[in-house]
């Protein structure tokens, strides 16, 4: 199930519930949901869990884990940063190039880096919202990386998980996850991401709030 939460939509435009209780998103979020969050490359994935996260916190909930956002130097991508969903914390993850102790055909990953961002989702795991952003090739291919993530996941201790994958990658992640093919899944298209980013909000808040 794709969720669908786009303001260009006539029908939903014209509809009078609020754009949280868009029917493509599940009517209700038991705790351990897990909603995967995926988009072609520059559509803003990191950029939507962002906004996503600061919505959640303003509205008083918990969020853990962690963002791997893009670096940029005029307008090149040149490495990944690290930031600690709970408390903002950045530092270096990756840099462009390879020959590392970790790396990919793009990218040299800093272990320690690596590491520390094991280390914010071991705290995040039993967060409101727990945002992986991602889960790669490293992880679902190869098992390196975050792939320690993963069990953790299933574990499904927090209210509700955001985990970024790439297109390309949504099988093998709903195989690691334990999801249906048909589970939920949220589509990032750049020109509607602030929308989107609001729906999901408007919809996390209502359900984690009302939990129990």
């Amino acid at each position: 199930m794709t969720i669908i939460c786009l303001a260009r939509s006539a029908h939903f435009m014209q509809r009078k519930q609020s754009s949280m209780d868009h029917p493509s998103l599940p009517e209700s979020a038991p705790r351990g949901t897990i909603l995967l969050v995926s988009g072609g490359r520059r559509a803003g994935k990191s950029t939507l869990l962002f906004a996503i996260r600061q919505a959640v916190q303003a509205a008083g909930l918990s969020v853990g884990g962690l963002h791997s956002p893009a670096r940029f130097e005029d307008g090149t991508k040149t490495g990944i940063d690290l930031v600690d969903a709970a408390t903002g914390q950045a530092l270096p993850l990756a840099e462009a190039g390879t020959g590392g102790t970790v790396s990919t055909g793009r990218y040299s990953f800093d272990p320690a880096a690596l590491a520390a961002g094991l280390a914010y989702a071991e705290r995040g795991k039993t967060a409101d919202v727990f945002l992986v952003d991602e889960l790669g090739p490293l992880e679902l291919v190869r098992g390196e990386g975050w792939a320690g993530i993963i069990p953790m996941l299933r574990q499904r201790a927090f209210g509700v998980a955001l985990v970024v994958v790439r297109p390309e990658l949504l099988d093998q992640a709903r195989a690691a996850l334990d999801l249906a093919a048909d589970s939920p899944l949220i589509q990032v298209d750049e020109p509607e991401r602030d929308t989107l980013a609001t729906c999901v909000s408007a919809w996390l808040i209502r359900n984690l709030t009302a939990a129990p």
